[in-house]
């Protein structure tokens, strides 16, 4: 039987003290008081609604699905209910800002609530976030009779959003879209088109979705730059805030995927639908990026969701499961031992448990730079929130998302035969788990991004004050006792080895070999990954330590034990990527298409 969710609330809450989120958010007069008084009651009230109502109808929508008959898109047995007792617990707006009826909580703390909700049921979890999106997209970027119109009840959770892009023909090439958006005498538009794709994009939870569609005006530019954004509610909505008919917005079918069954991933129609231009025309892809860059970096945290899940059900299985003599251990110990005692299992565990912390390590402090880029009050702090969340994006999503799929497979092993048997809910991380690498922009367009986009800022100055930051971590590490002290080698080595390899990537690309750096761009984010989780780890391992000192705990001595493998176990693996960093393009391109 599948092991009962347990939020690890206490985990989490360090999370926020590594990322020295307290201080930092401080200094931003909407978020003064934030601090562990409303970060721990928060989590564990989250952790309370995760636990008692997500996590029993996880295995429900999974094998149950979503379904579709007539165009009706029906969800699993006790969803509706609880996204009705979500919405009105208020978890759909906690981190949304207070003028718009919003919790006014910043970005960082929707971190470890989506993480404990999306642990507890990730297919339920998807809907939400991608409202958050829209909320954001529309608050920014739409004008005040767009946001009175629909961001109450987006914000309330009466209703939920979704973000249109992929065609049939276009998937990740937006400028290939073909959605035609026609201009009407009342300054609407008629939109026409077909999407796919479409997470939520239909579904019984709400009695409205309001949808946010790219599409082209006629005689707009060629390709991206001529892509505008609309929003195109799923029912009509009269003045008096009451729904009106349909807008001929329609569900043509849902997809059979792998995992995620229970979210709803639709073939939508638009047939002569009202819309209402965001912004400017021909703006459309820039104004969508305020929603998928949010979404990407959840994505990095949906990878973290899943590995933790499987984390909680394999450390309980191999604290009951009896199998074997471990080695060492006598035919009288072994008596009462069970799977945890065999070293390979422990090392299975400590991967896992590792690499977890250092995900979600990175993802707070990438959602901190969110908050700093959006509600800092001087220029200073939100252009280098904005540069920094720029630089972590793409590591949050690829790094941690692949982490998402490999480690919930280690979890699976731990288990031996048990894990690939359905019964015990652990299988179902690792399917859910595969889409995270894929959608909101694969991970190989990330690793172009890291690559040509963010390597470049700022004449590479911005790469440079990252990996400054990392060695001022490193310096602390030496000025503390023995025991972080003894952790700074390994950090230090793998941090020179990734500077090396990116000034060596820059001068390439100063070169014109962009097809060399091209083909180094998935190891350049692995290694860079690797790298920040040994940064994250080390800023940890400061923190765990004088915790220990001053408290006794067990839980920071555990701390340190997981830092320290990471760092000597772990972060050794960056090096392993940088002669597939510099091999250039020739291996890849020897063979003829056809010999593949």
């Amino acid at each position: 039987m599948a092991v009962a969710f347990k939020a690890p609330v206490k985990d989490i809450v360090f999370g926020y003290e590594v990322i020295d989120s307290y201080n930092i958010l401080s200094k931003i007069s909407a978020f003064s008081d934030f601090s562990e008084d409303i970060v721990i009651p928060t989590m564990e009230e989250c952790a309370k609604f995760a636990e008692e109502v997500l996590a029993p109808i996880n295995s429900i929508g999974d094998q149950n699905g979503a379904t579709i008959k007539d165009g009706v898109v029906t969800m699993p047995e006790g969803f509706v209910e609880a996204y009705k007792s979500f919405a009105e617990s208020g978890w759909a707006s906690i981190s949304l800002p207070s003028e718009i009826g919003g919790g006014g909580m910043p970005i960082t703390l929707s971190g470890g609530t989506l993480e404990i909700l999306s642990t507890a049921n990730l297919a339920f979890g998807l809907a939400p976030g991608l409202s958050a999106g829209a909320i954001s997209a529309i608050n920014f970027h739409g004008n005040d009779e767009q946001k009175e119109k629909f961001l109450p009840k987006l914000v309330s959770g009466e209703w939920t959003g979704t973000m249109n892009l992929s065609e049939p023909q276009s998937g990740s090439d937006l400028g290939t879209i073909t959605t035609k958006a026609e201009a009407q005498e009342d300054g609407t538009y008629k939109i026409t088109g077909t999407k796919v794709w479409i997470t939520f994009g239909e579904h019984d939870m709400t009695e409205n979705i309001i949808h946010l569609v790219l599409a082209k005006v006629p005689g707009s530019p060629e390709g991206t730059k001529g892509i505008s954004m609309f929003i195109v509610p799923k029912m009509h909505i009269n003045d008096d805030g009451s729904l009106g008919e349909n807008n001929n917005v329609s569900c043509i079918s849902i997809e059979e995927k792998l995992g995620i069954h229970a979210s709803p991933t639709c073939v939508m129609e638009y047939d002569g639908s009202t819309g209402y231009l965001v912004g400017e025309e021909n703006r459309g892809l820039n104004y969508m990026f305020t929603m998928m860059n949010e979404a990407r970096v959840w994505v990095g945290g949906q990878g973290l969701a899943c590995a933790n899940g499987a984390l909680i059900g394999a450390a309980q299985y191999a604290r009951d499961r009896v199998q074997g003599r471990p080695v060492g251990m006598s035919k009288e110990e072994a008596k009462k031992s069970t799977i945890i005692d065999h070293a390979d299992v422990r090392r299975m565990l400590m991967t896992i448990k590792a690499y977890v912390d250092a995900m979600r390590y990175l993802m707070f402090d990438n959602q901190l730079m969110m908050d700093l880029e959006y509600f800092a009050e001087d220029e200073e702090t939100k252009a280098f929130g904005e540069e920094r969340c720029g630089i972590l994006t793409p590591i949050t999503k690829a790094w941690v998302s692949d982490l998402g799929v490999e480690l919930s497979s280690v979890a699976i092993q731990v288990y031996g035969g048990m894990g690939y048997v359905e019964e015990t809910g652990v299988a179902q991380y690792l399917r859910d788990s595969r889409i995270a690498p894929i959608y909101e922009g694969t991970n190989g367009i990330q690793a172009l991004d890291l690559m040509f986009r963010k390597l470049p800022l700022d004449n590479g100055q911005a790469m440079q004050r990252l990996l400054g930051d990392v060695n001022k971590v490193i310096e602390e590490m030496k000025n503390e006792d023995e025991v972080v002290a003894s952790m700074a080698g390994n950090l230090q080595t793998e941090v020179e080895k990734l500077s090396e390899v990116t000034m060596w990537l820059g001068s390439r690309m100063l070169e014109g070999e962009l097809v060399d750096a091209s083909a180094a761009a998935t190891p350049y984010l692995k290694m860079f990954g690797q790298v920040l989780g040994g940064y994250y780890m080390g800023r940890a391992a400061i923190i765990a330590n004088k915790k220990y000192k001053e408290t006794n705990d067990e839980f920071y001595a555990d701390k340190l034990t997981l830092c320290s493998f990471y760092i000597e176990q772990l972060l050794p693996l960056a090096s392993g990527y940088a002669s597939a960093i510099t091999a250039g393009k020739d291996d890849l391109f020897a063979m003829k298409a056809e010999n593949f």
